[in-house]
Parts: structure tokens; C-alpha cells; sequence
């Protein structure tokens, strides 16, 4: 069996969407960019912290474990560490960026796709539940990272910093959101290169292979792609695209 690396990685190698591209040119409706944004924030930027919470109160007491989830929840609650803000407040930020209305994001389990709910409710979910091998790689790897993991690890991708991803942000460039409302970007430029090193040395290094808790931590990221990717297929098809017109 292939060892814990890789058969996360194999997992990551496949967080992509077909709809995705839709995001990064123009085209989209301000009531589909709605749907989007509104469901991303609802399904898991604004509870973030919280998830992280759960799975730090499950934490060993192993200090350099608990000091990255506590250093990584202070981050997403403070935004202590980029100097900027709770990362769901930056969030809504950018979304008065776009003259959304604030309150227009308040929770309404009844408006988001059932897909959506079955998703968010499985991070909750599993974000308490032992063992915390799992926990950590579903929120820390999974959650945070992107299709990039590899590549990224492999020293070939490097994200933009600073100024340089504000300016290159598809919401930037082609929706027009104003630079001085993207300090999420910022932030995550400030400390989600650091964060991606840190989760996947703390994972590898006190998961032991070929143990329960490595079978674990694997499995619950199959099953996270599985609905993530059923969870975007719900919003696609909320926002009214299919394969064929990104095909076009």
C-alpha cells in the first residue's frame, strides 16, 4: 500500500471542479456569483475557527501539534498573525467589495443545496470525532489546500505574496472588487504557504504508517472529496452552469 503521502496527495491531485473556471473569467451573473460566494461562506469559512477549536480539543498533548492548531485558529478567528482580521470578517469584506449586502449571508439552512448541508454537516462531524489524525487532515490538508498540494510540496508552485496576489485576484481583474477590500487575500499570501509545510509535517510525522489512524486519516479525506465534489456540482447547477458550457 502506498504510503500516507502519497495517498493523500492522490486525493488532493483531484480537488478540482469543472465549474471552477468560471470564477476566473468574465461571464457570471452578480446572482451567480451570489450563490457561489454565499454558499462558501455558509459551508465553511465563517465556522472555520470553530472546527479548528474541535479538533485542537481533541489534541494530544503533543506541543507542536497544539501550537499549529492553536497558531492556525488564532490566524482564522484574529488575524493576528497577518495583521489583519478574522478571516470571516474578511470574508464579507470582500463581499461589500463586490456591493453585496452583509446581511444578505446570514445562515438559512432551508436556501442551501442539500448537498451543501450534507457537506458542512460532515466537517462538523468529523472535526470531533478520534481519531485526530483524521481531524487534522480533513481541516488542515484538505479543507485549506487546493489541487496545487503536490506541486506545492514539490517546490514547482509557488503562490503569489502581497500586493502581487490582490492584483492577479479573479475578483480583482475581472469582477472589479476594490483592492483595498481584498485583505483576505492578503492574509492567506501572509500565512497559508507557511500553514500548508506545517500541516503536512505535523500529519506525516505523528501518524504512523500502515496504522488504524493512517487508514483513517485517508479515508475521511476520500469521503470529503466525494461530497466536496457533490457539493460543487450543487452549486454549479444553483448558479446554472453545466459541463457543457464550460466545454464551449
Amino acid at each position: 500500500m502506498p504510503h500516507l503521502r502519497e495517498r493523500l496527495l492522490a486525493v488532493m491531485d483531484q480537488k478540482h471542479h469543472w465549474a471552477f473556471p468560471a470564477l476566473t473569467r468574465s461571464g457570471l451573473t452578480r446572482e451567480q456569483l451570489f450563490v457561489h460566494f454565499r454558499h462558501e461562506y455558509l459551508v465553511y469559512i465563517r465556522d472555520f475557527p470553530v472546527l479548528l477549536a474541535r479538533a485542537l480539543g481533541q489534541a494530544p498533548p503533543i506541543d507542536e501539534l497544539r501550537f499549529f492548531l492553536a497558531e492556525n485558529l488564532y490566524e482564522e478567528q484574529t488575524g493576528g498573525l497577518s495583521a489583519t482580521a478574522a478571516h470571516p470578517s474578511l470574508f464579507l469584506r470582500m463581499m461589500q467589495g463586490l456591493s453585496f449586502d452583509v446581511a444578505a449571508f446570514a445562515d438559512d439552512d432551508v436556501w442551501l443545496h442539500p448537498m451543501a448541508r450534507e457537506y458542512r454537516d460532515f466537517l462538523h462531524a468529523r472535526a470531533a470525532a478520534a481519531p485526530w489524525q483524521a481531524a487534522v487532515t480533513l481541516l488542515t490538508i484538505f479543507v485549506e489546500g487546493s489541487i496545487n498540494e503536490r506541486a506545492e510540496l514539490a517546490g514547482t508552485f509557488v503562490r503569489r505574496r502581497g500586493e502581487d496576489a490582490v492584483r492577479e485576484h479573479p475578483l480583482v481583474k475581472v469582477y472589479g472588487c476594490p483592492a483595498e477590500a481584498m485583505d483576505l487575500a492578503r492574509a492567506h499570501a501572509c500565512v497559508e504557504g507557511r500553514h500548508r509545510e506545517l500541516a503536512w509535517e505535523i500529519v506525516l510525522r505523528y501518524t504512523p504508517e500502515g496504522s488504524a489512524e493512517a487508514d483513517a486519516a485517508s479515508a475521511t479525506s476520500k469521503r470529503a472529496l466525494e461530497l466536496w465534489q457533490a457539493y460543487r456540482d450543487g452549486v454549479a447547477e444553483r448558479m446554472g452552469l453545466g459541463p457543457d458550457q464550460m466545454r464551449a
